[in-house]
């Protein structure tokens, strides 16, 4: 069977609708260098990893639990020449061991799920780094509230609007400092890349047998990002500082 997400992401540098130049900037926010010791989880293709740590030279260790993306993550931090910095362990989120305090600063850039939700993600993070050190989660949340009435969100019925998405942040007990946000730039390229790889992908493999499966969900997506998601759904890296 192929995965969905390894068809319309194989051309994605980063699985989340924000830039190099904001990863960068998050980089800044951090105050990495090369002493620095970093943790990525839910880490994807390594997109940030390999970009952090071939900019900032940072240590990373990504933590993925798809075999796919952990293994793309490898073979693009030895690409890049930072093999050596960017540590891939394939591993369930929740199942990775945690040492307390060992890391500088830990991330997690649109994979709250992998904890189950933005509060248990939080707090596994904030177990990473010391006293006053930093975190930061990648989330969406609603930029119009209240939602109009005639849609009706499934995936992200569970996301508030940007103060209370903070709040939220803040119940697992940090102190949020910080925010890059998506620009609708950030999220067309995010979505129409997709849209054209999966387009490329159908003409390469007409035959398979979720083709059309996956041309119906490509088109309902897409319909989906145009009508709704582009105007109402923004998404943010908040940083956010432990007790």
């Amino acid at each position: 069977m192929v995965w969905w997400y390894a068809v319309v992401g194989w051309r994605l540098e980063l699985q989340n609708p924000t830039s190099p130049e904001k990863i960068h900037l998050l980089g800044e926010l951090l105050g990495l260098d090369r002493s620095s010791r970093v943790l990525d989880v839910g880490g994807g293709r390594g997109g940030p990893a390999v970009l952090l740590a071939r900019e900032f030279g940072c240590r990373i260790t990504l933590v993925e639990l798809s075999a796919e993306f952990a293994a793309a993550a490898r073979e693009r931090a030895r690409e890049a020449g930072v093999g050596e910095l960017v540590e891939v362990v394939e591993s369930d989120a929740k199942e990775f061991a945690i040492e307390p305090g060992r890391y500088d600063a830990a991330l997690c850039l649109g994979a709250t799920f992998a904890f189950d939700g933005l509060v248990p993600t939080v707090r596994a993070l904030a177990e990473a780094v010391p006293s006053r050190g930093l975190i930061a989660v990648g989330e969406p949340y609603w930029r119009e509230w209240p939602l109009p009435q005639q849609f009706s969100p499934e995936e992200e019925a569970e996301f508030l609007p940007l103060a209370e998405t903070v709040e939220r942040f803040e119940s697992a007990g940090v102190k949020v400092v910080s925010l890059i946000a998506s620009s609708e730039d950030d999220w067309d390229r995010y979505e129409s890349l997709q849209w054209l790889t999966l387009d490329e992908w159908l003409a390469a493999n007409p035959d398979d047998p979720q083709a059309e499966e996956f041309r119906e969900r490509g088109r309902r997506y897409r319909d989906y990002h145009l009508r709704w998601r582009r105007r109402l759904l923004g998404w943010a890296i908040f940083v956010a500082r432990v007790p």
